[in-house]
């Protein structure tokens, strides 16, 4: 079904290494978030990593925020493109800290909920969250990860 994804990942951050296998990691989970809303239409995902500051600049723009969160979805108006997701690869390495996981688990949460945000879910009320923090611990599993709780 999500065959007909491209995710493009551009890096214009300086301040973190990407760890080997990070894009491979993040493209298996756009797929994954994907096929598990059943998203068979042709569409491209942008994946710019970026760090706090650039994320931070970027959300108060939008939002006023104090804390940068790890992933920004910004929606597209293009037929053929989803989105752009900004993932902080800075704020993922400090809450992968907090709550003691991995990278991989961080950046994989990361890029599942941004997906599940440029298809339009958001925590708008408890009920909300509580169904997309399934979802999340679903395509989580099915990548091989445990469900995160509260990351």
């Amino acid at each position: 079904m999500a065959s007909n994804l491209k995710v493009i990942i551009n890096n214009p951050q300086t301040t973190i290494k990407i760890p080997s296998g990070t894009r491979m990691l993040v493209r298996r989970s756009c797929h994954a978030a994907l096929e598990y809303e059943q998203y068979d239409h042709r569409t491209d995902i942008y994946v710019d990593f970026v760090d706090n500051e650039m994320l931070h600049k970027f959300d108060s723009k939008r939002v006023s925020a104090i804390e940068a969160p790890e992933v920004i979805a910004e929606p597209s108006d293009q037929e053929d493109c989803l989105g752009t997701l900004y993932i902080s690869v800075e704020r993922v390495i400090e809450l992968t800290k907090v709550y003691n996981r991995p990278f991989e688990m961080g950046i994989v949460y990361a890029a599942v909920h941004g997906v599940l945000n440029l298809l339009g879910q958001y925590y708008t009320d408890q009920p909300a969250k509580d169904d997309q923090m399934l979802k999340e611990a679903k395509i989580l599993t099915q990548l091989g990860f445990s469900p995160i709780v509260g990351f």
